[in-house]
Parts: structure tokens; C-alpha cells; sequence
């Protein structure tokens, strides 16, 4: 697993940009899609990414926190004009979530790593235009970026890259040394494993496959006896995103 990254903002490279949550929303350039924009769909704008210590789940072999978009638009939870989501993110707060700050080091996304990002090293702007021709920006996750097939625009997506840094994200910010207790463990691994165990009284093709679509989100150290008990009955052997 990678070494624990630094949150603190002069650990980033030299010439990296000092990023920080109330001036993301500020900024005015776009990177440019071309000579002729993608066509996209306006999205609600950016925000902030929030965590908690006990709201886990498994993805591609990691355990990962269920991060909350904590959006900066005014009129969402608590926000008002100009806080830039602060309002969301303090009530967040109170019930125990922790920010990913905007500038949170190392970030890679598609091999390539984040750091000097024009917004956020795990937020990205993108620009296009509506069916109707007018001018738009969509916010998404810097593990998201967008492609053209003729008159089509459609999505590609890192998901073994944004679930990597989400979990070192949760194990700086929400454990005391960097490793998750035996508690946050049983909390992120229990629900699929109940449901494998539970699919495994069923027959047929779509049981196996679901079965075995639900054990490659499990860390492999974390796979109990009985799920392998029936992974070997079922003759499944064990594979994550990142293996293909």
C-alpha cells in the first residue's frame, strides 16, 4: 500500500498550486476540449469531498470510506452566497465527517499524477456546450474525463485510481496511525460478506456471477473461511478491476 500522504500544503511540489476549498470555486478558466467543445450536460458545480471513520464499504480489493459530495452551490444544507460550501462542510463536521482538503497529495487519475491541478487534484472542470449550443461546465471527480466518437461524447473512468486515494484518505485522516481497526474492518467488510453468504443458498448462473462480482470488492486478507468455502464449491476464482 502507498506511504501515508501529507495533507499539509508545503509538502506539494515545488510549483504545485496552493490550493484551498474557498478559492476553488473562484477560479474562472476552463481547460479546453478543442476547437469544437464536447457536448455535455451542466452539472450542480463542485464540492467538497467528506469522510467518515465509520462509513466504510469494499471496492476493487481496498476498503474504501463512502466519501459525501458536500456541494458549494448557496442554498444547499447550510451554504450561503460566497462561502463557497463551507456551510455543508461545517454541518458535516459537527456529525463527525472529516474533509479530503483540495489539495491532499499524492493524487494520481488515469497514471498521471494531479498535483498543480487547475481546481483541485481530485475535482475536475470541464467544458462544453448544451444540446441547445450554450456554453457549459461540468464538474466531476478528477478519475473522470471525457471522449468523442463522432457526434457522441461519453465517460472513461479510473475507478481502481479514485478508490486508491480514497483509501489512504481515510487511513491519514481517520485513523490514529494509519491502520484500520478491527471495528471499521468488520463494518466495511460484513454487509457483502452476509450477502455472499446468503446468494450461496441459491442456484444458477446469475447466483454464481453476482457471487463472484461481490468477492472481488473484498480485500483478499479480509475474505473469511466460509466465503472461501464457497468460492471453491462454485469453482470462482478470486479477480479485482485491477487485475484486467
Amino acid at each position: 500500500m502507498a506511504t501515508r500522504a501529507s495533507t499539509r500544503t508545503d509538502d506539494a511540489p515545488e510549483g504545485a498550486a496552493s490550493l484551498s476549498r474557498p478559492r476553488l470555486a473562484q477560479s474562472a478558466a476552463g481547460p479546453s476540449l478543442g476547437s469544437t467543445p464536447m457536448r455535455l450536460r451542466e452539472s450542480r458545480g463542485p464540492w467538497t469531498w467528506m469522510i467518515s471513520a465509520a462509513r466504510l464499504g469494499c471496492r476493487n480489493g481496498v476498503i474504501v470510506p463512502r466519501a459525501v459530495p458536500a456541494w458549494h452551490a448557496p442554498g444547499v444544507s447550510a451554504n450561503v452566497r460566497g462561502d463557497n460550501g463551507a456551510g455543508y462542510v461545517g454541518d458535516l463536521k459537527r456529525q463527525h465527517y472529516v474533509e479530503i482538503p483540495h489539495d491532499r497529495l499524492p493524487c494520481v487519475a488515469f497514471g498521471e499524477s494531479r498535483a498543480g491541478a487547475a481546481h483541485s487534484v481530485y475535482l475536475e472542470r470541464h467544458e462544453g456546450v448544451s444540446i441547445g449550443g450554450a456554453r457549459v461546465f461540468r464538474w466531476t471527480s478528477a478519475w473522470t474525463r471525457y471522449a468523442r466518437l463522432g457526434h457522441m461524447t461519453y465517460p472513461e473512468y479510473d475507478h481502481a485510481g479514485q478508490d486508491l486515494f480514497l483509501h489512504q484518505a481515510l487511513l491519514d485522516l481517520c485513523t490514529p496511525d494509519g491502520k484500520l481497526s478491527p471495528v471499521q474492518i468488520t463494518l466495511a467488510t460484513r454487509p457483502l460478506i452476509k450477502r455472499i453468504e446468503a446468494e450461496a443458498s441459491r442456484e444458477g448462473p446469475h447466483a454464481r456471477a453476482l457471487i463472484a462480482q461481490m468477492a472481488a470488492q473484498l480485500p483478499a486478507e479480509h475474505v473469511p473461511d466460509s466465503v472461501h468455502a464457497i468460492l471453491r464449491r462454485l469453482e470462482i476464482e478470486l479477480t479485482t478491476d485491477t487485475d484486467k
